[in-house]
């Protein structure tokens, strides 16, 4: 393994979990980061994520003696089977929800063995080798198994929040920074403080009480939905929902989970349908329709979580060093995906600055680890300051080369017009403003969820007309989500309102729309609430994607592209070449900008 003073100090971050990701750092800066779906075409793929490894060790150059050690997330590790049936499986479902009784559910999770103080490694930590798992990635990178290291779930989610956030630049600014998700060895939630000395927890919830994050995956299971998955659906329905709908439906939910603080160190979130919880919604929710519960149940999510972050700014108040660290927040975990209840936080009098990690699911618990280990797993005084996080381009790029050898082998140019620009990019905003859909694939894919223009489907934003169709012919998405739109950063105040200036580069918040903004991008807003969930573009992030949305202004006036991303409904975003041109010629799109070539199934007039 790496050990030499003058040579990089390489952290190899993992996530074993559902969507199993791999995150490079080099010196406590994030060079690269990947899930594993990417390169398996499987949905939210689980396990080791051993191409993504390889990815990233290929992309630096380096082999697994370079790293200086190996940082895994979580004592616990996701059956990759259990995650496959409780997913996609119908009948076992049925089973694990109560429905239908057919003996023992597997646990879904894998406990590991015998604990190990590594004092003077670790910094005292506790750590939890588990043999299976540092077998299979110490043959995998030929490293030897005491350079793996356990870093507990939510100590990584929390190292993520805070390290990649603007507060852990420069003097490493103090912080409160909260985690919450469904589970994750054993919790569910923490409040933190963060700052010169690293992260201190002070409170904790236990996942077995009750959980914020599996009462909503339990509201889309109800809903006909998959859990893990497909929770961004009931928060897009939420807001059609009418209030005399909801408050029936609401008036059933809050019997189900409240949040109780029985003292500062000791706050829940606590089960009140303690068994069969699925059976309790199907018996007092008969004839509540589906989107008077979906309305509901966000109601109550953001009111609980509301009351557990104000608790939680107050218990760290006074606890971070340096004092006023509680007006600055950074959050991560699963729950914090839901950007309508992240709009509601951003807003709240406690709060000056707010960071919302970007994808801040187990998916980001590969960086969150790989962070934690640089920045505190050597122990001693002053923890080593890691580079925030800015641009997301972290995963596979496209090369002239890549673009040129998958356009040749797929032989896309036999059925189709391929030509080549110098400026894709004024070619791309000219096709959009006179009414045209086109795919774009180029540069480094973006890590995480959302598609931040290098592996997007983008669009005239003021031209409603184009939802239908990218629905019906590309995406076959469900009728009620709303589309985003790519922002440039000088005109966010004409689109949004942003009374706090918050800078939103990875689409983690929704805003209100200025009346220019429902106009400009009615076909990018919410059609019932008219929010938008930007993504504010400054030019230093990716400076291809501004041009083209500033050639696009020069056009239409318009400062700003409906942005969507670019994948099949039920498929991972496209990664390569070859599966930009595979999903282009499975749908209805007619034009695909990949690199500097547009490949079109029409022909359109030039300029």
């Amino acid at each position: 393994m790496n050990s030499g003073a003058d040579e990089p100090k390489y952290i190899l971050g993992i996530s074993d979990s559902h969507l199993a990701t791999a995150c490079l750092l080099k010196d406590g800066e994030v060079v690269g980061c990947v899930s594993e779906e990417r390169f398996t075409r499987e949905k939210n793929q689980s396990a080791y994520p051993g191409r993504s490894v390889e990815f990233l060790l290929d992309h630096e150059k380096i082999q697994g003696a370079d790293l200086s050690a190996v940082a895994l997330a979580g004592h616990e590790a996701m059956n990759p089977e259990w995650f496959e049936r409780v997913t996609r499986d119908d009948g076992y479902i049925d089973e694990y929800l109560g429905i239908k009784k057919k003996g023992p559910i597997r646990r879904k999770a894998r406990r590991m063995g015998q604990k190990l103080n590594i004092s003077g490694e670790a910094g005292g930590k506790t750590l939890t080798p588990n043999e299976e798992r540092f077998q299979k990635i110490a043959d995998h990178l030929g490293i030897a198994k005491n350079s793996i290291y356990i870093i507990e779930h939510h100590t990584a989610h929390a190292a993520a929040a805070y390290y990649a956030s603007p507060f852990a630049g420069g003097d490493m600014e103090t912080a409160a920074v909260l985690t919450n998700d469904a589970s994750g060895d054993g919790l569910c939630a923490t409040w933190n403080t963060a700052g010169p000395k690293g992260i201190d927890r002070i409170a904790a919830s236990p996942s077995a009480a009750g959980s914020l994050g599996s009462f909503y995956s339990l509201i889309t299971q109800y809903l006909g939905m998959r859990q893990l998955e497909h929770e961004y659906k009931v928060m897009g329905l939420a807001p059609y929902a009418p209030d005399y709908g909801k408050e029936k439906s609401y008036a059933v939910l809050r019997e189900m989970i409240a949040f109780e603080r029985k003292s500062r160190e000791a706050p829940e979130f606590r089960w009140k349908v303690r068994r069969e919880r699925f059976r309790h919604l199907m018996e007092n929710l008969v004839r509540h329709r589906f989107d008077w519960v979906a309305g509901a149940a966000q109601d109550l999510f953001e009111e609980l979580l509301l009351e557990w972050v104000r608790a939680g700014i107050e218990a760290t108040s006074g606890a971070a060093s340096g004092g006023g660290g509680e007006r600055r927040v950074a959050l991560s975990g699963g729950v914090f995906m839901n950007v309508k209840a992240n709009q509601k936080l951003a807003v709240l009098d406690e709060i000056d600055k707010i960071f919302v990690l970007p994808s801040c699911g187990d998916e980001s618990n590969a960086i969150g680890a790989a962070y934690w280990f640089y920045a505190e797993g050597d122990g001693g005084g002053r923890k080593r300051s890691c580079v925030p996080l800015k641009a997301l381009y972290l995963g596979r790029g496209t090369s002239e080369e890549s673009v040129t050898r998958a356009i040749e082998e797929t032989g896309v140019g036999g059925s189709h017009s391929v030509r080549r620009f110098d400026d894709i990019e004024a070619e791309v905003a000219r096709l959009l403003s006179i009414g045209e859909v086109v795919a774009r694939v180029k540069g480094r894919e973006e890590f995480g969820a959302r598609a931040l223009g290098n592996r997007s489907i983008l669009a005239n934003p003021k031209d409603f007309r184009v939802v239908s169709h990218i629905n019906k012919m590309i995406k076959s998405r469900d009728f009620w989500m709303p589309f985003a739109p790519s922002i440039l950063d000088r005109r966010v105040g004409d689109y949004l309102e942003n009374p706090k200036g918050l800078f939103s580069p990875y689409m983690m918040l929704t805003f209100d729309s200025t009346p220019l903004g429902r106009e400009e991008l009615s076909a990018a807003c919410h059609p019932y609430d008219a929010t938008l969930r930007p993504q504010m573009v400054e030019n230093s992030y990716n400076p291809d994607y501004y041009r083209l949305i500033e050639s696009f202004e020069g056009l239409t006036g318009i400062g700003g592209v409906l942005n969507t991303s670019y994948n099949l409904h039920g498929e991972p975003i496209v990664s390569s070449p070859e599966d930009a041109i595979h999903t282009f010629e499975n749908s209805g799109l007619v034009h695909l900008a990949l690199g500097q070539h547009l490949i079109s199934k029409k022909p359109t007039a030039s300029r």
